[in-house]
């Protein structure tokens, strides 16, 4: 199986040691946006992805310092959301990370699919973003490339992204694809509900979890549990699997 996951928006520049980065599968379209993206002003980006001053000069920067040669960060450890710290991959050891490599991918709207030691450079850019590369939206450029490269080995896909970006997926499966989304539900007043921040950090820890337990297999998730969090059998499907905080 392969694992998807979202991006943060908040990013830093982080090294490991010891472990060779790999290169973005799409590089060459990502170069192609930027080359875009570095036409555009300050506060055209601020219009463009409805942001303040200081985060539209700070996309800015990114995108005019961004080059296809720079080594960059580890992907993994480059975002620097609550989902990945709750994952804690800066302590992985080598056979995590080679684990990670070959069952974790990364959707994004910037460089499409992203492999967990792909090398990466910081940038703002979201699939809902009002940036148009070319005249298209960006899920029109990106069109059904993130969906052929995930199913391309005939596995299933274990949807942990938010709709966002898994929907630039899940728009193209075809009968005989297996896609399984993860829900995360908390119950309130005798009413199960999605607190995102919780359910944020509990994909989070799924991912730490079935690296370290070298989970491959959907079912195999069944049996996570976290801080109260786990597998309903009653509520879930072959396409939904609901795990509950009581």
């Amino acid at each position: 199986m392969v694992v998807i996951l979202s991006p943060a928006k908040n990013m830093t520049a982080s090294r490991l040691e010891g472990v060779p980065l790999s290169r973005p599968r799409f590089l060459e379209r990502t170069e192609e946006l930027a080359r875009e993206l570095k036409t555009l002003s300050p506060w055209q980006l601020e219009s463009l992805m409805g942001i303040n001053p200081q985060l539209a000069l700070g996309a800015f920067e990114g995108f005019q310092e961004f080059s296809p040669e720079g080594e960059g960060s580890p992907a993994l450890l480059a975002y620097h959301g609550l989902q990945y710290q709750n994952m804690g991959p800066e302590d992985f050891t080598p056979e995590e990370w080679a684990f990670a490599q070959k069952r974790v991918r990364i959707l994004s709207a910037f460089y499409g699919v992203l492999k967990p030691l792909d090398g990466i450079q910081p940038y703002r850019l979201e699939f809902q973003c009002k940036f148009r590369p070319g005249g298209k939206t960006l899920y029109t450029y990106w069109g059904d490339a993130l969906y052929r490269e995930l199913f391309s080995v005939g596995e299933p896909v274990v949807d942990l992204a938010s709709k966002e970006y898994s929907k630039g997926v899940s728009r193209y499966l075809k009968p005989g694809d297996r896609m399984i989304v993860c829900d995360f539900l908390v119950r309130r007043k005798g009413r199960l509900t999605t607190l995102a921040t919780y359910a944020k950090m509990a994909r989070g820890q799924m991912v730490r979890w079935m690296v370290q337990q070298r989970v491959d297999r959907p079912e195999g998730l069944q049996e996570f549990t976290w801080e109260g969090y786990r597998f309903q059998p009653t509520l879930s499907s072959g396409e939904r699997y609901v795990f509950v905080r009581e």
